[in-house]
């Protein structure tokens, strides 16, 4: 079964392929979908229709979803024909309106609810006790929901993320960042809160009418590791996928970051400090950042506010 609508696939929408489920991780999806293997059978403690799931590592997706698994790209590309099933999460948010869903909802009052939605496990149907509400909202709204979350945290309506979650949020983003420098970047985002005690994230997804953006979503020729430092000249994407920041700089047009570890983590006028790899694409540089979901050898960081902040030390050990 198809989605309803005859919309365009795009990010943090699902697709079902038989009994495996896939994020779709972009927005040209014109010829097969871009998206990733995130949930397979197995002992993993989420059941739907009788069947026991398990959420996938990256090594782990690979290796499931062989067939669909395109190594050029790093990513999965299923053909239309193969889809049984298409989850847009604006067209079911009534579908996982739950009491933990619906304070979120609330809270964002004001923002039409056909510009909201909740992706990941709750989206399928594959939720348990522990999972997060992934809340998104779309275009330009998503900015209104932003600063709905800033306001809501200094009027104690809202909770920031304690030292636990903070702490959780850390380990499981495996960042080679020090957790003093994730820490700095992560609080001044306001897209991550607790209403009562119900956390949530705010995602950011492009509305139907922005699908265009001319930021690159196609990879590159890989020219290897390297480092770029210079200034971001330009901060009306940073949000985005992949995040886009425009940088002044002699040979590099941007750095782009497929993880949402280094979403929002640089703005305007900011010195950004990037580790990834540089790929050529369509005859410019781009530094890319989060080629893999777990970001254990590249980063993302701006020297401003680390100097702001005086966190001296900004890599852990391991990087070294």
């Amino acid at each position: 079964m198809l989605s309803s609508s005859d919309k365009p696939i795009r990010l943090r929408d699902f697709i079902r392929v038989e009994n495996l489920y896939f994020s779709v991780v972009g927005y040209r999806n014109e010829q097969s979908v871009k998206c990733f293997l995130r949930y397979a059978p197995g002992k993993g403690g989420r059941f739907k229709g009788g069947r026991e799931y398990r959420k996938l590592s990256h090594a782990e997706a690979i290796e499931a979803g062989r067939e669909f698994f395109y190594p050029s790209e790093g990513i999965f590309r299923v053909d239309y024909s193969m889809i049984d099933e298409v989850f847009k999460p604006e067209e079911r948010l009534m579908d996982v309106m739950d009491a933990e869903v619906e304070k979120v909802v609330s809270f964002f009052s004001g923002i039409p609810e056909n510009q909201m939605g909740v992706t990941g496990s709750r989206l399928i149907g594959l939720k348990t006790g522990e999972s997060d509400v992934d809340f998104i909202i779309y275009g330009k709204y998503w900015f209104e929901g932003r600063e709905k979350i800033k306001k809501g945290i200094e009027r104690k309506k809202l909770l920031e993320p304690d030292s636990d979650t903070w702490e959780f949020i850390y380990r499981k983003r495996k960042p080679p960042l020090s957790y003093d420098a994730f820490i700095a970047h992560e609080k001044r985002k306001y897209h991550r809160a607790f209403i009562g005690n119900t956390y949530f994230d705010l995602l950011y997804v492009r509305g139907y009418d922005e699908l265009d953006k001319p930021i690159p979503e196609e990879t590159g020729e890989k020219l290897g590791k390297a480092k770029v430092i210079a200034r971001v000249v330009d901060e009306s994407s940073i949000f985005d996928y992949p995040a886009y920041y425009p940088i002044d700089h002699e040979k590099v047009k941007a750095v782009l970051s497929y993880t949402h570890t280094y979403a929002g983590q640089v703005f305007k006028g900011e010195v950004a400090e990037a580790y990834g790899v540089l790929e050529k694409i369509s005859g410019e540089y781009y530094l890319i950042v989060g080629t893999t979901r777990e970001t254990e050898d590249e980063y993302l960081v701006s020297k401003t506010l680390l100097e702001k902040a005086e966190v001296d030390v900004y890599l852990n050990q391991n990087f070294y």
